[in-house]
């Protein structure tokens, strides 16, 4: 009993060490460990790059306009012909120059296939200043015109436009002289609210006119007259 109690008592003793070494040890590590923790606490979560936007920032990023359907499009012009030289029309400086500068309307209709693209026809007819040779000096312009816009996701888009025809100028609708024509632009496009278009485009337009003899026996020789154009238009799209 006594080396029992003895043996007891030694392995007491030991136990009731460790258990101090694990007591003091935790008391050194403790502060440590609690500091760690609130280290890790405080930094901030790496953000994941492959993360969704959040709801906020799909909010502030404006959606992708749809785009459109193909459709007929179709208007009416206010224009303003400047003629920036009439060419030999006018030569003969001794005599009033019967192609002056001017304004009218055209009217237009075309083909809208994609968001960028457009080609249609346009007939416009302007009264030029005859001084005084012509009662009522009138150009007619019959021409085929294509353009090409640039998409902005926005309700303005910039373009340029080209094309041909043909023009004739004379007294009162009749037609004196004519030729070929050709145009070519630039301007912009803005979608106003409700669906209208309205377009501004200032235009280049050399024309080549045959020679002709006016009411006043005017001999008037061939050649190009060049015109420098401003055009405001309203327009309408019917999706097909």
């Amino acid at each position: 009993m006594g080396e029992a109690a003895h043996r007891g008592h030694r392995a007491g003793g030991v136990y009731a060490r460790r258990v101090g070494d694990i007591g003091s040890t935790l008391s050194l590590v403790g502060p440590y460990a609690a500091a760690a923790l609130v280290v890790c606490s405080a930094a901030p979560a790496r953000a994941d790059p492959a993360a969704p936007a959040t709801d906020s920032e799909s909010v502030a990023r404006p959606p992708r306009p749809p785009a459109r359907r193909a459709a007929i499009q179709y208007g009416v012009a206010i224009t303003v012909e400047d003629v920036a030289s009439p060419g030999p029309i006018c030569g003969d400086t001794a005599n009033p120059c019967i192609l002056g500068s001017g304004g009218g309307i055209a009217i237009r209709v075309g083909w809208r296939p994609t968001e960028d693209f457009y080609l249609g026809g346009t007939y416009e007819l302007s009264k030029q200043d005859p001084d005084k040779l012509y009662l009522l000096g009138t150009l007619q312009q019959a021409r085929v015109e294509v353009r090409h816009y640039f998409p902005t996701g926005r309700s303005i888009e910039p373009f340029v436009l080209g094309g041909a025809g043909i023009a004739g100028y004379g007294n009162e609708w009749s037609v004196d002289t004519w030729g070929p024509s050709a145009t070519l632009g630039v301007g912009v496009e803005l979608e106003l609210p409700g669906g209208p278009l309205l377009e501004t485009a200032i235009v280049y337009r050399p024309i080549y006119l045959r020679s002709f003899g006016d009411s006043s026996a005017l001999a008037h020789p061939a050649g190009v007259a060049q015109f420098v154009s401003l055009e405001v238009a309203f327009e309408a799209q019917e999706p097909l």
